[in-house]
Order: C-alpha cells, then sequence, then structure tokens
C-alpha cells in the first residue's frame, strides 16, 4: 500500500485563522475548568501555529492588606494544570499531560533565552529581568521585581495617597499561549478524520501559580529589598530608630535603583501593605512593633533625592535595639503574617486560534480513498506521559518502578517537586517553602514554586535500572549540587543529552537548581526504545549530612 504522506503531492492552496470559542462558560477562576471544541470543518490543523488566547487578570484577597502581584515568570501557560485532547466523540482519548505546568516549566526553564524570554513576556503574560528594577547590590537576577512594564498592573500602582491598592490597580494581560501537546507539535492535524477534537484544561489554584514580587519578601532574594535610610532623611547625619521610640515616617536608601525621577514607580510597596524591618547581617532578628506599619504615603523627597514612607499612626518600635542606618532591610507582611491569602485570577475571552489548512481538493480524495483501501491511518505524535510516584523526606535511599507502556520512549525526565500541604499566604510569599540556596548574593533564596518545580533537597547520586540492568554503569553523582554552591559535570551532562532526546533544547542551566531535573536518553539522536515489558526503575540516594527537608511527589516524563 502506498504512503499516505508524499511531499511531492501535497498541495497547500491556503490558510486561515479559526477562533473556536471555549464552550462551557465566559469566565473561569482558578480551579475550574474549560472546555474547548474544534470542528471538524477545520479539517486540517498546524497546532505549532495554533494557540489558546485568553484574557487574565488578577485579583486581591478581601479584607486584607494589598500587595503588588504578578503570575509566575513563564506565562499564562503555567495556569494549566492538567490536559486532555480526545476524538470529536469524546469517548477516545487521544493525549493526556498530567501536570502540565510542571512539564511547562521544566520547558521554559531549560529552553530559553534572552530573546525567548523576551517573547514569552510580550506574547505570553510571562516576565522577564527589568533592567529599571535591577538590583545594585550583586544580586543574582530576578523575573519578578518589574513594575514598570509588568503586564499584571500598572505603572505607580499603589502610589496614592491616603487610597490602599485594590483590584482596580491591576490591568488585564492578554495571553496567547502555545499548547505544547503532541497534536500541537507543528505536524499537521488532520481534524477531519478525528470528527474533529475535544480538548480539556484543569486550571491550577490561583495561589500555586500568584507571587508577590521578590524585592518585597523577606525569604527570596532580600538583597533586593529597600534598606532602611533613617527617621530625618539626612544625608549628612541620619537619625536611627531608637528602641522605644515611635515614628510614623522614615526614609530609604537609594541601593537597587530607588532613585531619580522614577523612584517612586520602581518602588516596590504600595499604599495600605503592612512592612516590617529584618536585620541585614542577622536576618534572624526582625523589629517588634508595636502595631503594624501600614503605608499611607508613598513620596519622592525633593530635598534629599530619597522616598519617604509614611504610617498614618506613629509606630514604636521594641526591638531591644536601633533599626540603623543602611543596616535593616524593608519587607513584607501583607501575606506571610496571614494564616491565609487568598489571591484569585479571573481568565475570560478563552478562544482558541487554529491554523487551518486549506489542502487541494483532490489530494483530499486521494487520501480518503487511500484510508478506505487500507481502513486504518496511523499517526505519529510526540507527545508526553506522567509516571507518578511518592517520597516521604524521612526516605534516604530509594527506589521506585515507572510503569512504562510506551512503544517508541525516546526520554526520562524526572522532576521530584515539593508535595508539602502549605496555606495560600506560604505559596504567595513563599515562606517557609523550600531552601534552593543560601548564598551572599541572594541571601535567601525560598522556591516560590511549590508543587510543580523539582527541588535536589541534599541529593547524593542517581541511577536507573532498565530490563536488570544497571545504566550509567556507575551512579550520576550529585554530591557537590547538593552543597548548592557547586555542579556536578555529569549530571548536566546527562541532563543535556535526556533533553534534548525529549525535544527540549537545552540552551540554558541557570536554573538548574531553581528546577531540580533528573534524566536519562534512551538512545542516540532520533532514536527511540520499546519499553514494552520492560522494567524501568529510578534509583535515588540522599546520603549527605543534611537530610532531605520536603516530601516528593515526583513527575516522570517518558
Amino acid at each position: 500500500m502506498s504512503s499516505y504522506w508524499r511531499p511531492d503531492n501535497v498541495v497547500q492552496v491556503g490558510e486561515s485563522k479559526v477562533e473556536i470559542p471555549a464552550e462551557n462558560g465566559l469566565s473561569y477562576s482558578g480551579g475550574g475548568k474549560v472546555s474547548l471544541f474544534v470542528p471538524p470543518s477545520v479539517e486540517f490543523m498546524d497546532g505549532k501555529k495554533s494557540f489558546l488566547q485568553f484574557d487574565l487578570k488578577l485579583g486581591l484577597p478581601a479584607g486584607k492588606q494589598p500587595t503588588l502581584l504578578q503570575l509566575d515568570h513563564a506565562g499564562g501557560g503555567i495556569i494549566i494544570k492538567n490536559m486532555r485532547i480526545y476524538d470529536g466523540t469524546r469517548g477516545n482519548l487521544i493525549e493526556e499531560i498530567n501536570e502540565y505546568s510542571s512539564l511547562l516549566a521544566l520547558k521554559y526553564d531549560y529552553d530559553t533565552d534572552d530573546s525567548a524570554r523576551s517573547l514569552r513576556a510580550m506574547e505570553e503574560g510571562g516576565t522577564a529581568h527589568s533592567v529599571k528594577n535591577q538590583g545594585t547590590l550583586g544580586n543574582i537576577r530576578s523575573e519578578y521585581t518589574d513594575t514598570f512594564t509588568n503586564p499584571y498592573f500598572k505603572v505607580g500602582a499603589g502610589k496614592t495617597t491616603g487610597s490602599a491598592m485594590s483590584d482596580a490597580d491591576f490591568t488585564t494581560a492578554k495571553c496567547c499561549v502555545p499548547l505544547h501537546a503532541g497534536v500541537f507539535t507543528g505536524k499537521m492535524f488532520p481534524v477531519m478524520m478525528s470528527n474533529g477534537l475535544y480538548i480539556e484544561l484543569d486550571l491550577q489554584p490561583a495561589s500555586r501559580v500568584i507571587k508577590q514580587l521578590d524585592s518585597v519578601l523577606l525569604d527570596r532574594k532580600l538583597q533586593l529589598n529597600a534598606i532602611y535610610h533613617s527617621l530625618n532623611g539626612s544625608n549628612d547625619a541620619p537619625d536611627d530608630w531608637a528602641d522605644g521610640a515611635a515614628t510614623d515616617v522614615f526614609y530609604v536608601t537609594k541601593d537597587n535603583q530607588l532613585q531619580g525621577g522614577d523612584r517612586v514607580n520602581a518602588f516596590p510597596f504600595v499604599v495600605g501593605e503592612s512592612i516590617n524591618w529584618v536585620k541585614d547581617a542577622d536576618i534572624t532578628v526582625k523589629s517588634t512593633l508595636s502595631v503594624p506599619f501600614i503605608i499611607s504615603e508613598i513620596n519622592a523627597c525633593a530635598t534629599n533625592g530619597l522616598i519617604e514612607v509614611k504610617s498614618a499612626t506613629p509606630v514604636t518600635q521594641n526591638t531591644g535595639e536601633a533599626i540603623t542606618a543602611s543596616a535593616w532591610r524593608i519587607y513584607s507582611i501583607s501575606a506571610c503574617e496571614e494564616t491565609s491569602y487568598d489571591v484569585s485570577y479571573t481568565m475570560s475571552n478563552v478562544n482558541l486560534v487554529a491554523h487551518k489548512v486549506d489542502l487541494d481538493p483532490k489530494f483530499k480524495a486521494g487520501m480518503m480513498a487511500k484510508i478506505r483501501e487500507g481502513k486504518a491511518i496511523e499517526f505519529d505524535i510526540h507527545s508526553v506521559t506522567n509516571y507518578k510516584n511518592s517520597l516521604l523526606a524521612s526516605d534516604r535511599q530509594t527506589s521506585f518502578l515507572i510503569h512504562a507502556s510506551n512503544s517508541r520512549a525516546k526520554s526520562l525526565l524526572v522532576s521530584p517537586t515539593d508535595s508539602t500541604i502549605y496555606t495560600s499566604a506560604q505559596l504567595v510569599s513563599a515562606s517557609g517553602t523550600y531552601s534552593i540556596a543560601e548564598n551572599e548574593a541572594d541571601i535567601t533564596l525560598n522556591s516560590n514554586r511549590s508543587g510543580y518545580v523539582g527541588c535536589c533537597d541534599f541529593l547524593s547520586s542517581v541511577q536507573y535500572q532498565i530490563n536488570g540492568k544497571l545504566v550509567p554503569s556507575r551512579p550520576v553523582g550529585t554530591k557537590k549540587c547538593a552543597t548548592r554552591n557547586s555542579v556536578d559535570a555529569f549530571h548536566l551532562f546527562e541532563l543535556e543529552k535526556s533533553l534534548d532526546n525529549a525535544g527540549v533544547t537545552p540552551r540554558s542551566f541557570t536554573k538548574f537548581l531553581d528546577n531540580w531535573v533528573l534524566g536519562r536518553g534512551f538512545a542516540i539522536g532520533a532514536g527511540v526504545m520499546d519499553l514494552r515489558d520492560k522494567d524501568l526503575s529510578v534509583l535515588l540516594k540522599y546520603e549527605e549530612t543534611s537530610a532531605p527537608t520536603k516530601p516528593k511527589m515526583i513527575n516522570s516524563f517518558v
């Protein structure tokens, strides 16, 4: 029987965009489900040029102090937790990707560069490093500092004197996100032959994907936070905040680009936000205040070039020592000291923009004739299957089976995610979450992406067993990575091969600790391995002096 697809007889005569609205509602919130139906009339769809289009607006919790919020830096696609694609009858499952957000975060953290980050920020509602908000004290770059071009709130949001920030200060972001599924990999998909496509998208809870800015947090990149200058704003004789003294005004230093005509807009705190102080030399020492210091005014002082911050009522500090100039940092307690901080998002105007390809009618007729002749047609879709396992924090040596039944497997990517149950306040403020690193550049660096990115957590080595054989012959050491201050070349070499085999171009390893992934390629180049009737297990050893700190849900993407 002759081939269905031949380059010499495929004639493309036209193409167009078809907007397909969601069928089960006008707007959605965290934890909801979006359903879309691609009708058979689309006939042939170019998945790579198709995308999901929607509006996204964030919201503050009712009855809580405000703070600036944004979505995960990966963009709008991160709100998709699970994806299922059926044929038009909705009876046959073509493709399912469980923990889609984990796969997306993995892809966007490793297959990235400055151009890709900027493009995703422009098209997908992501954020990138902001030069106007970058630190000046030697910190590592952050995607969570932008107050000038952030797609989720206005420039100057929350800076109106006497008026606390509200939902009206948030903007509606337009997101156009590609769907990273096999049906949408770029090969032409004959929708007419599957009687259409029915797509279901489960959405992430809002607190899982909405973040505070790094420049206001105690537990993430503290080096970026504003620094206390004085009570009097004098550059010549700055006044310390003495123990037992009360004040309703203070000034911050010009560090971290809080200077110039835009300094108030660059200031990451807002009117109505509750703040506290932490000692630079010992971050376990925090100020003790008589009442919370709630910001009522943020002003640019003309006489000294500093930012002036006021409270509506005087506040007494009883820390036991003075808060001295350039030795204490300011951080937000609007979320981290709450038992819950139930942020929200609204997803509206949801459309799948399908790229329809019109082919020569003679070609379509010939193809249908060949199908009737052969009575079947096969599609080679490069997709992903997630096999999940759990691991206790107390497990120091463990192995788990991956019950894979893939006949053409290219690669295995293992992402051990933190499965701790956190409150919404902890998730939004990265308080008490997995500690990625503690170094001079960041001071503190807790994960703000708990539940969908991997964590090293003092892993010593990894090895795989395939059909009774250990591969590689020696364990892949990760001891240096476990110190959080070095790298293991063998691990990165194995990971690079695995990512490439999986179709994830390994262009950046800057987030190899932030999003920890283990990998094993099954073949060279475009080769594949048949995993049917083969045992596949992963052997993990946590043998460092420091014990693992978090339980894990392990996503094994094949």
